[in-house]
């Protein structure tokens, strides 16, 4: 079991004055900017809560300490009829020599369902101080017959000459949405598994590799996924009808049929602070003698972004 001690909160919406950041933090990405400095990609949200990507640079031995932050998005909404028009959000990083790769996720609003989901990248050449979108106007996972909402929140990584992604995506056998206790539509998706030859072409339809435990959750999505000692490790989101989101842990020896060990993460709400309510979007990142996870909290991220520290 893994022992944990929380750090607290970094920052939320109220931390700066950002005309563009005025509610959720979500999805946090650190990157190890040089030997001084974490920068923490993140999904800031508007007064509309319109995501744009920025960033919060701390200092990578104390990181409740802020040394500075993106004064403008370094990935914004996409132009019109866009697959990303009305909002941006991180997904992971992938590191190739000097090439920096940010792969996100687009939203566009529909009348009878509240939005759809697809992919794209974005790539930096100068170390993560700016980026160019890659897909701009047709997404990198677009809509295909089985997974026709949802295709987002790629995590990739390299082994030999194949690449492997995991994402989230509907399941076209069961609801794409369903209704909470107040009425309100909430999304049904499930973590997917994909293999390709070249870091930004992706077909088919995934295999799914993370089962619901019962009929209460309906949204998995690794956020952190990681190769040790021969074994696939994930830390996801867990969203539930009842509880919100929280974190579980899963191992798998392929990668592709994995068991949950939600237990073994032992990382939970703590009462009365940010994140009572809800524990979500974590990544976790290894550095030579420490090991952190940074997460939103309540409210999908209105609360802020904190961190913890892995004791054991």
């Amino acid at each position: 079991m893994m022992k944990w001690q929380k750090k607290g909160k970094i920052f939320d919406h109220n931390t700066f004055d950002i005309p563009w950041f005025k509610k959720n933090a979500m999805m946090p990405l650190p990157y190890v900017y040089d030997d001084k400095t974490l920068r923490i990609f993140a999904t800031f949200c508007d007064d509309e809560n319109i995501g744009r990507i920025g960033y919060v640079d701390v200092d990578i031995n104390c990181p409740s300490k802020i040394l500075g932050y993106s004064k403008e998005p370094i990935i914004d909404v996409g132009e019109p009829g866009a697959y990303d028009d009305n909002g941006v959000v991180t997904g992971s990083l992938f590191e190739n020599e000097d090439d920096l790769y940010l792969f996100y996720s687009g939203y566009q609003l529909c009348r009878k369902i509240p939005y759809m989901i697809f992919s794209g990248a974005a790539l930096s050449t100068d170390g993560g101080n700016s980026f160019k979108k890659l897909h701009s106007e047709v997404p990198m996972l677009d809509r295909i017959p089985c997974e026709n909402t949802f295709r987002c929140v790629p995590n990739i990584i390299q082994q030999g000459t194949t690449f492997k992604m995991w994402y989230h995506a509907n399941c076209i056998s069961q609801l794409a949405w369903l209704k909470n206790k107040d009425g309100k539509l909430q999304p049904r998706y499930a973590e997917k598994y994909l293999e390709s030859k070249e870091l930004l072409r992706w077909s088919g339809a995934g295999e799914s590799v993370l089962d619901f435990s019962d009929d209460d959750e309906h949204g998995l999505s690794i956020g952190s996924i990681w190769l040790e000692d021969g074994i696939y490790k994930c830390i996801y989101s867990v969203r539930s009808l009842s509880k919100g989101y929280r974190l579980g842990y899963a191992e798998s020896k392929d990668g592709k049929d994995f068991q949950r060990m939600d237990e073994k993460l032992n990382l939970d709400v703590t009462p009365g602070d940010f994140d009572s309510e809800m524990m979500c979007y974590a990544k976790l990142i290894k550095l030579p003698d420490k090991t952190y996870i940074f997460y939103s909290g309540n409210h999908y991220g209105m609360a802020g972004i904190g961190y913890a520290e892995l004791m054991e």
